[in-house]
């Protein structure tokens, strides 16, 4: 499957939209698709916490363990799951401009075993609907960061 790439105009401060990206305990009450979400790691979020996501793909309920790796407030955001074989990176990146911040989200595949790259060929036709829910994640968490915003 190749590298997808979604974005979308957040209106509020970059350190806002950052922070709802990093809210992964709460993720649940404000992302559709997300219906469970654990943190597996002590303390603050920061590079090295664990959690456990459950959402609904495609009709059925998924379970994905994610690794916070890189974390630059107000900017970037990057997680690392390894599932079935095949190695996930998934980046925010939080750009500052003049109606707030511009929020881009890169999903990465990587097949590293024979079966895992035998799905991705299956699997690559599902792009689009991978890339929509994707954008469904993005549009939810802007609506969650503009509401925190009129708050603040």
């Amino acid at each position: 499957m190749p590298t997808i790439t979604v974005s979308e105009q957040f209106n509020c401060s970059p350190e806002i939209a950052f922070a709802v990206l990093k809210d992964f305990e709460n993720t649940p009450e404000f992302i559709d698709g997300i219906i469970n979400s654990t943190l597996l790691t002590e303390g603050p979020i920061d590079v090295g916490s664990r959690f456990r996501e459950t959402r609904i793909m495609m009709g059925r309920e998924a379970d994905e363990e994610m690794e916070i790796i890189e974390l630059q407030a107000p900017s970037i955001i990057k997680l690392y799951a390894f599932s079935r074989g095949t190695e996930y990176h998934t980046t925010y990146e939080i750009t500052p401009n003049e109606n707030g911040a511009k929020v881009t989200l890169i999903f990465q595949p990587k097949p590293k075993t024979l079966m895992a790259k035998v799905m991705s060929a299956l699997f690559s036709r599902m792009v689009g609907q991978v890339a929509d829910l994707l954008q469904k994640d993005l549009r939810d968490a802007k609506l969650e960061a503009e509401k925190r915003q009129e708050q603040a």
